[in-house]
């Protein structure tokens, strides 16, 4: 019996301390280029070009697309979009249909609408970014940001 209580506080003790699971495929690396060591940058690709840097922004209801990348990729962009935000007062974007976006080898969304934005103000305030990840790609799946190992995890919803 002791034997067996052992091995059931070994099992719980390795459970609570182990890494989360993360398929090597699915964890992606933050970009050495921030120029702030608490931001979560990601490479995301959009329509299998890229990888381009992308902010991972849990608190953002859209996924933004740099102004200048929509018209290097000749996203055809749609209807008009205000953006508010902490530092964004009704700014003017547009909605611009991807075929897919991506990020890591399998974190994939297809026909997806984005929002083509010029973000020259925050690439002025020392943002190496090309567009945000936000909670429209999220929501597709569970995320683990695992600081420790420096990447983030994506799981489908449903898995």
């Amino acid at each position: 019996m002791r034997r067996f209580v052992a091995a059931l506080l070994f099992i719980s003790a390795t459970l609570l301390t182990a890494e989360p699971r993360c398929s090597a495929n699915l964890a992606v690396q933050p970009s050495r280029s921030a120029s702030n060591h608490h931001q979560v940058i990601l490479e995301a690709y959009i329509n299998e070009t890229g990888p381009y840097a992308f902010l991972l922004d849990t608190g953002s209801q859209i996924t933004i697309i740099d102004e200048s990348l929509a018209s290097e990729l000749h996203l055809e962009k749609t209807t008009r979009a205000a953006i508010v935000g902490v530092s964004l007062h009704g700014e003017g974007g547009k909605y611009a249909l991807v075929d897919s976006v991506r990020v890591g080898d399998e974190a994939r969304v297809e026909r997806f609408y984005v929002i083509a934005f010029d973000m020259k103000d925050i690439l002025a305030a020392r943002y190496a970014i090309r567009g945000v990840i936000g909670g429209d790609f999220l929501s597709h799946f569970n995320e683990t940001i695992d600081n420790k190992n420096n990447r983030v995890c994506f799981t489908q919803v449903g898995e």
